[in-house]
């Protein structure tokens, strides 16, 4: 397998002046890491061609894999380890036998170019099935540079990133450390107490995290927090909503602020800061990002960026530069977004329109309840109902409290549910299909009676 002429020669460029832990202050140059990938590769793929699609599965050697299979000139399709060959036909991919495999079929085609696909991810599934998020060079070279910029990252920092590289955030923030040249550690799972101990230890000056992490670091790190001793710089936080009260809880344990980070799955990161901001402020846009809407300040509306680079997920924009998030959002006098929830948030029940970040906003009103979901279903008792849930995480939550204070939004009388952890996707979102089927399993029969909503056409 040979790698010259490769077409991704400028990633493996880039990548050149990182190491990559392998044990607590132990690390490998980037050069002799990707040597033993191009050989990990070809034992496992000896006849890959350039241009070709290789669905990998996001295990331990990941990072791995991609970079071998960048040598080869292969595009890497990289498949959460929990999503199983049984579910590959909701991204409509044509595959064959047990993973990793190749592929037969691959939308957009495969050809070599910096508007061309260098990898591709599958969306976090938050907001329905998981769909096929492909990446350019261009889009993936202009990721690592903003995080470098924004986040202040410089050579020889220790960056732990623990967010799953198998998804957007968790990869771009890799090759933005990656870029800074630093030294850069990839657990292979996330243990709380083990990674809070060396972040309170000061193993590390930049820690990658998604908002459930951020969670259960706090927690185990427990009444022992850093103290005056050396501290981690920066902990940037994202794929998911981050409260007040968790950057101050983050702040107080570790001694550093939560930083912002938001992004989609097809575009990479977009928006952050490197300072914790007020709730559900992201921040200004990333460099080379311009926020086409909303377009003056306290205007509300979809948040629609240009990436100044193609978006291959813009398929049939015909690879359009600009990029509809979905988000409703205001823009800040300053040039900086706070964010309103998703235009999907609005929920159908029996012909009317429910503001489901209004009922999530209430329920996360009501004490003991640490995080929140709502969703429009079908009542398993009674098919022929709509069903409002709410899906509530924490310890001693009152759920007639819940219904009391969602009910005051004007929404229909909801079936609450609660959850020590929600259930939650590889990204580290609420898993809402799990939440559904948690419907029909043992809730108190109190909780089902509560006034049907009789499902209607909805137009």
């Amino acid at each position: 397998m040979s790698s010259a002429g490769y077409p991704f020669a400028s990633l493996i460029e880039l990548l050149a002046g990182c190491r990559i832990e392998t044990g607590p202050g132990e690390s490998l140059a980037f050069s002799e890491y990707a040597r033993s990938a191009e050989d990990a590769v070809g034992d496992a793929f000896p006849a890959v061609v350039a241009g070709q699609g290789i669905l990998v599965d996001s295990d331990a050697s990941l990072v791995s894999r991609v970079i071998g299979l960048w040598k080869a000139g292969a595009v890497p399709v990289v498949v959460p380890a929990p999503l199983s060959a049984g579910a590959m036909p909701s991204v409509h991919w044509d595959w064959r036998g047990d993973m990793p495999v190749r592929l037969a079929a691959d939308p957009p085609s495969l050809v070599s170019g910096q508007d061309c696909p260098a990898i591709i991810h599958l969306s976090s599934g938050s907001t329905g099935l998981p769909r096929p998020a492909p990446r350019s060079t261009a889009s993936l070279l202009a990721e690592a540079g903003r995080y470098v910029s924004r986040y202040g990252l410089s050579p020889g920092e220790r960056v732990l990133v623990a967010a799953p590289i198998c998804h957007s955030f968790g990869f771009g923030a890799f090759l933005g450390a990656a870029a800074a040249g630093g030294v850069v550690s990839l657990p292979t799972a996330f243990h709380a107490r083990r990674l809070a101990r060396r972040l309170c230890a000061g193993a590390f000056d930049v820690a990658v995290l998604t908002v459930p992490m951020a969670r259960l670091l706090i927690a185990a790190a427990g009444p022992d927090h850093a103290s005056g001793g050396a501290k981690p710089r920066l902990a940037i936080v994202g794929a998911g909503p981050v409260s007040d009260r968790l950057a101050a809880a983050f702040e107080q344990s570790f001694g550093c602020p939560l930083g912002r980070n938001y992004g989609s799955s097809e575009t990479g990161a977009t928006f952050g800061a490197a300072t914790a901001l007020p709730e559900g402020v992201i921040g200004r846009p990333f460099d080379g990002v311009r926020i086409v809407a909303p377009s003056m300040p306290g205007e509300t509306a979809e948040l629609v960026l240009d990436l100044g680079h193609a978006v291959l997920a813009n398929t049939s924009a015909g690879e359009s530069h600009i990029w509809r998030t979905g988000d409703r959002a205001t823009l800040l006098a300053g040039g900086s977004i706070r964010l309103h929830g998703r235009l999907d948030d609005r929920l159908k029940l029996d012909g009317r329109t429910i503001d489901g970040a209004a009922v999530v906003a209430a329920a996360l009103a009501v004490p003991c309840v640490r995080d929140a979901v709502a969703i429009a279903t079908v009542a398993p008792w009674a098919p022929d109902r709509d069903l409002l849930v709410v899906a509530c995480e924490g310890s001693g939550v009152d759920r007639e409290h819940v219904r009391v204070a969602v009910a005051a939004t004007n929404a229909p009388a909801p079936l609450v549910l609660t959850f020590a952890s929600l259930p939650r996707t590889a990204a580290g979102k609420p898993d809402r299909a799990a939440i559904v089927a948690a419907v029909a399993g043992d809730q108190p029969r109190a909780d089902r009676d509560i006034t049907p909503v009789v499902r209607e056409p909805v137009p």
